[in-house]
């Protein structure tokens, strides 16, 4: 059964929104609610009774949706209403609790109707015989084990007669063109959200890369000429290596010169040469204090300290690297825990001095470099994170300094051939999905913020090429609604064109609705009302 509804606007009360409308549901569902839907229905039925329409109510509060459909109220007769409840935390029917409907207002005493039980998980169906004709305030409330909840509906008439009903007047608006019954609804992952206006944060589009840190990749070279010897068996790519494992071993071509003990020489040397240039030092500074010694040659003295300083770390790291010949070779070792990310050579492979052997990553520690232009480096307050999206993934990642990053720099120089300024997040811990070397198209947070309005991602499907969301009309309403959107902030989509401030949109489900408006017939199955 399509659904076919005439919305109207009514005046309301300060309590939370509320839609209001007569509908026809492609003119059989006032006969449903009177006849066929279920022997509780205790409308008078006469060969005229389909004449009078059903009114249909959509109402929010903070914790739950009411979807009311009923007939007009006659004063004396009986009316059956059929009242859907939604709890919004998880979109899923109120399964327990009772009803009252409340009339009240207009200078006539308070009416109270209650209804006990459900007719179904979320579906209550009270029966009303109002009394007082008039103005009437209608309210409904559902009283649970945890809350009492209200849902205050405005002022509704309650007419005099049938015929009174019937020549009444109920100005029409539009309705939406898809149908979607609230129990198909609840049996899917669907839910609802306000267009609202919030802070965004903004942002700038720029290229950026994934690397890994400063000290999280190594490249093991060959420091002299000689041939590569697997020890075991010889590294691949992808496989883990800890700090200190004997990647193979590099036998030095005949005449090199270049064994253990030479290199167990030259750093001895290099100890000797620090401990002289810091002795050296030392007996200078004193000749310094005393006026004896020129500035000039105090200067002079600390740099020859910090060569020789120099000489010995290189020295102690190419001891390190290469550990022992017990094999007839130079130790290949690993400077630090990762992965082999490249291997360009093989067992037996033939390598010249400075050839690279093999590089390491620590994929534990990654960063985003962002490249932002030069025209939009002005705009950078304090970065304050950035987000990028992935082929195949259905969310951006999102990077948040503070939380799951580490803003490692902003740099202070626009680079001259690119003609923009580096930015450099840590990511803690990185997404497993990343790549070293990846490149992205990546949104960085400048660390200012405007008020626009929203809505989150997830309600935008792509249609012919074009943003789209769902716009709930009624409870069981909706209507399709091309959008032109602007900056995304994390899980949020700022919305420029296509929607209004308070309108409710499908946040969860949009696939579902658009479904349902592909295949009317098949969706409009299933109604328990």
């Amino acid at each position: 059964m399509t659904t076919s509804t005439i919305m109207t606007a009514i005046p309301m009360t300060t309590e939370p929104t509320s839609t209001w409308g007569w509908g026809l549901r492609g003119g059989l569902l006032a006969l449903v609610l009177l006849v066929t839907a279920c022997s509780d229905h205790y409308h008078h039925s006469d060969s005229h009774e389909h004449e009078l329409p059903t009114r249909e109510i959509t109402h929010f509060t903070d914790a739950t949706e009411l979807f009311l459909e009923f007939g007009p109220l006659i004063a004396g007769e009986r009316t059956a209403l059929v009242a859907h409840f939604t709890d919004l935390n998880d979109y899923r029917p109120i399964e327990q609790g009772h009803l009252d409907v409340i009339l009240s207002g207009g200078g006539e005493p308070m009416e109270r109707f209650r209804i006990e039980s459900q007719r179904a998980p979320g579906i209550f169906r009270p029966t009303i015989a109002p009394r007082a004709e008039g103005e009437r305030e209608l309210r409904l409330v559902l009283t649970t084990d945890k809350q009492e909840i209200t849902h205050a509906l405005g002022t509704i008439t309650v007419h005099a007669s049938r015929e009174a009903a019937r020549s009444a007047r109920h100005p029409s608006a539009p309705t939406g063109e898809i149908g979607l019954y609230k129990e198909q609804q609840w049996r899917s992952e669907f839910a609802v959200a306000p267009v609202q206006r919030q802070p965004l944060r903004d942002s700038v589009s720029a290229p950026a890369r994934v690397r890994a840190a400063a000290n999280g990749e190594f490249v093991v070279t060959a420091v002299v000429a000689g041939s590569v010897r697997a020890t075991g068996d010889f590294p691949a790519l992808g496989d883990p290596v800890e700090k200190g494992q004997v990647l193979a071993t590099l036998v030095p071509r005949a005449g090199e010169g270049i064994d253990h003990a030479s290199l167990d020489a030259e750093q001895q040397a290099a100890r000797t040469a620090l401990e002289l240039a810091q002795t050296t030092l030392a007996r200078i500074e004193q000749l310094h204090e005393r006026g004896a010694i020129s500035t000039q040659r105090l200067e002079e003295a600390r740099a020859e300290r910090e060569q020789a300083q120099s000489r010995l770390r290189s020295a102690e790291l190419r001891l390190a690297q290469l550990g022992s010949d017990d094999q007839g070779g130079l130790e290949l070792l690993a400077p630090l825990d990762g992965i082999i990310a490249r291997v360009p050579v093989a067992h037996g492979a033939a390598v010249d001095a400075g050839s690279h052997l093999f590089h390491i990553v620590d994929p534990r520690d990654l960063w985003l470099e962002v490249q932002v232009s030069e025209a939009d480096a002005g705009r950078l307050d304090s970065p304050s994170g950035a987000a990028f999206e992935l082929p195949g993934a259905t969310e951006p990642v999102t990077l948040d300094v503070g939380d799951n990053a580490r803003l490692v720099g902003v740099g202070s120089m626009i680079d001259p051939i690119s003609r923009s300024l580096p930015v450099i997040f840590a990511l803690q811990p990185p997404d497993p999905r990343l790549k070293v070397n990846q490149r992205v198209q990546a949104r960085i947070y400048t660390g200012q913020s405007r008020e626009a309005l929203s809505i989150p991602s997830s309600a935008v499907i792509q249609d012919g090429g074009e943003p789209v969301v769902y716009v709930m009309v009624s409870g069981e309403s909706f209507s399709r609604r091309p959008v032109r959107l602007g900056a995304r902030d994390g899980d949020r989509f700022e919305v420029l064109e296509g929607l209004s401030e308070g309108e409710r949109i499908v946040s969860k489900g949009a696939m579902q609705v658009r479904l349902a408006a592909a295949t009317p017939d098949a969706m409009g199955h299933g109604h328990a009302h």
